[in-house]
């Protein structure tokens, strides 16, 4: 076997030079023509045509070639050809080169030049190639409204093509944000959209993503039915390049169900549709990657040397979008090997570099695996770290609701998929039929009729039943948001009332038998930290203190552990508002003060509660460095600001952040009263 792969590599590597000899050949002769042209014009369309032509190729400077054809397109006012060129640039760095950041440098140095004379079908395949490089170096919130954008503009296009990959990114992002209902969602409506352009290769792109949604959340049995749908209509129409990526994905699901030996059938299904795809050099090392990882778990340890071998001989097989696969099979080959010290250096190498990105099953699978191999090291602190890490991201994923939203959807897709099945046979009679004899058209004509009356109803109950869903997803955030506060609260009381009174007994037991009274500083310290870890789950003030008093303690809290001076002006005794709202605003004040004693660099810090006609007030002002509010957009788009303004949304409340740089930031925020 190790010879028949040496032999098949050597011949691709043959077929692949042999390829890029012939391209050279044609770039070298329209070099010639480019330099002898006189005509501006004419010699832009040859500079056009010529990265097409080396389209993604290092080897033939496609970088640069790329960059002095859209500096030439803007000089003659071409901004359609810059466009399309800076697009292709961008994706040559957001998906060859792995260099994001270069594709948001790029965008931002040309966008602004060209984007007053674009058509609207170029705006919107720039915004999602943009939207791609934010993604990539994790500002998300930008990359959706980059996404958002190329919908909006592609829809006044008319371009249904290029609205319907906005709409796909968009789920592929939720997907690894682990929103997996509205990822859903939202591949579900390019699939149809692929459908309805008849974009057989994106339709079973979109099925074979709704397949990993699926398998990802534990839908095994769906996601293997999807997948034999994308195999049927890949293998029909040759599409050879996804059929590659569904019997990968085939082979993750075998091995989730210890099906060993399909997983290999399958791993090596996807090795020959890669040579019949027309990227082999793309694939060729995601696939070594995988056979090194999957003869090494099958103790197969010769072949899976002898891959990972083939796989080194390569550099480019290694770096790059290429380097966190090689992480992590060398990692999984040394921890076969039973070199736990090497596949603890590869393995910490690996998740560093997938905590840089958005995919969280990744991350998990690095928390796991690093768990395992300190485990084996017999380091059982760094393994329950790395365990209890993995366990909160797995909790995560498989959560009750976020499996029964998908559950859902995934009802609601097959639903909607039988109705378009029997609307397309509806279509295939109607096309037989209409070929019969002129008596059967006034028959016909009835059945229109009928089915376009029902049409009128059917959607008429469609747009009543997305007003009802938009409000059922609101009532299901407000009760997953109390559920949580309500496993705080258990879970804070668990350990004040149980495993905190338990150290105590023991502390107080130690003190009376032991002669060395300084014997008890671990449980003491056990017990500071169960206290801590209870009160930041849930306030047990809150309950008995109420909202007003629970603020004038934290701000008494916070000035007596700051060097920061609080104060608050609260001469308000009662609040006309809800029992439920009152802990969402306690949260919203907690972490408004906990950015401040952060970030702000304060002298001090004010706390204002002022009881309006027909609602309360609530202020936080600061007099730190501040920031400048139309620039700082990551800071606005944070994990801690995104939840600020979620929690406000939830009960209604109005949430303002004013802040200038130098004199320091004000947040205001204001409720209805009940």
């Amino acid at each position: 076997m190790k010879y028949i792969l040496l032999v098949f590599i050597l011949l691709t590597n043959t077929i692949i030079l042999a390829q890029d000899t012939t391209h050279q050949l044609d770039v070298d002769a329209l070099k010639v023509q480019i330099k002898s042209e006189t005509n501006k014009g004419q010699k832009l369309k040859l500079l056009d045509s010529l990265t097409d032509l080396i389209y993604q190729k290092t080897e033939l400077d496609f970088d640069s070639i790329s960059r002095f054809t859209i500096d030439y397109a803007i000089q003659l006012d071409s901004f359609n050809i810059a466009s399309r060129n800076t697009q292709n640039l961008i994706n040559y760095y957001n998906n060859v080169l792995g260099q994001p950041e270069e594709g948001v440098i790029l965008f931002k140095t040309y966008f602004n030049t060209f984007k007053d004379h674009l058509t609207d079908r170029n705006l919107a395949g720039i915004y999602i190639d943009a939207g791609d490089s934010y993604y990539f170096i994790k500002e998300v919130d930008t990359a959706m409204s980059y996404y958002s954008k190329a919908k909006d503009y592609a829809t006044k296009a008319g371009n249904d093509h290029v609205k319907a990959f906005a709409i796909l990114y968009q789920g592929y992002t939720y997907t690894d944000e682990g929103d997996f209902a509205k990822a859903s969602q939202h591949i579900q409506e390019a699939s149809k959209i692929f459908q309805k352009v008849k974009d057989t290769f994106n339709i079973i792109t979109s099925r074979n993503a709704l397949s990993i949604l699926y398998s990802a959340n534990g839908f095994l049995k769906e996601a293997e039915l999807e997948r034999k749908e994308a195999i049927e209509l890949g293998e029909l129409s040759k599409n050879y390049g996804v059929l590659i990526s569904i019997y990968a994905n085939s082979a993750t699901d075998n091995k989730k169900q210890g099906l060993q030996k399909e997983r290999l059938i399958n791993i090596h299904k996807a090795v020959a549709a890669s040579e019949k795809s027309d990227h082999l050099d793309y694939f060729r090392p995601i696939l070594l990657h995988t056979l090194v990882i999957a003869y090494a778990e099958n103790d197969s340890l010769d072949k899976a040397r002898s891959y990972y071998k083939t796989l080194k001989a390569d550099k480019k097989n290694i770096e790059g979008i290429y380097e966190s696969n090689y992480y992590r099979a060398s990692s999984r080959l040394a921890f076969a090997e039973k070199d736990y010290p090497s596949a603890l250096e590869w393995g910490e190498k690996y998740l560093d570099l997938v905590k840089a990105t958005n995919n969280i099953h990744n991350i998990e699978d690095g928390e796991s695996f690093l768990a395992d191999v300190y485990e084996k090291l017999n380091q059982y602190k760094e393994a329950y770290t790395h365990l209890k890490a993995f366990k909160k991201i797995e909790d995560s994923l498989k959560s009750v609701q976020k499996n029964n939203a998908l559950s859902y959807y995934q009802t609601l897709y097959e639903t909607n998929k039988r109705d378009q099945k029997i609307k397309d046979q509806n279509s295939e009679i109607k096309l037989l039929d209409e070929q019969h004899t002129r008596k059967a058209q006034l028959m016909w004509l009835s059945i229109i009729i009928l089915i376009a009356l029902f049409s009128i109803i059917y959607l008429y109950r469609s747009r009543k039943y997305s007003r009802k869903n938009v409000q059922l997803q609101k009532i299901f955030a407000q009760d997953l948001i109390h559920s949580v506060e309500a496993e705080r609260k258990r879970i804070s009381s668990e350990l004040h009332d149980s495993v905190g009174q338990s150290l105590l007994l023991i502390k107080n037991k130690i003190f009376l038998e032991s002669e060395n009274r300084t014997d008890t500083a671990l449980v003491d310290d056990a017990i500071d930290e169960i206290r801590t870890i209870s009160q930041q789950l849930h306030p047990f003030q809150f309950e008995k203190l109420g909202l007003i008093n629970s603020i004038k303690n934290t701000v008494e809290n916070f000035q007596k552990n700051s060097l920061i001076f609080y104060s608050e002006d609260i001469d308000i005794e009662v609040l006309d508002i809800s029992k439920d709202k009152e802990i969402f605003i306690y949260r919203i004040l907690q972490e408004c003060l906990n950015n401040v004693e952060k970030h702000s660099e304060a002298k001090a810090c004010a706390i204002r509660i002022e009881n309006l006609k027909d609602a309360v007030l609530f202020e936080i002002k600061d007099n730190g460095i501040g920031f400048d509010v139309t620039e700082n957009t990551k800071l606005l788009n944070s994990l801690g600001m995104k939840t600020l303004k979620e929690r406000a949304q939830l009960i209604g409340a109005q949430l303002s952040i004013n802040s200038i740089k130098g004199t320091g930031t004000t947040i205001q925020i204001k409720i209805q009263k009940d």
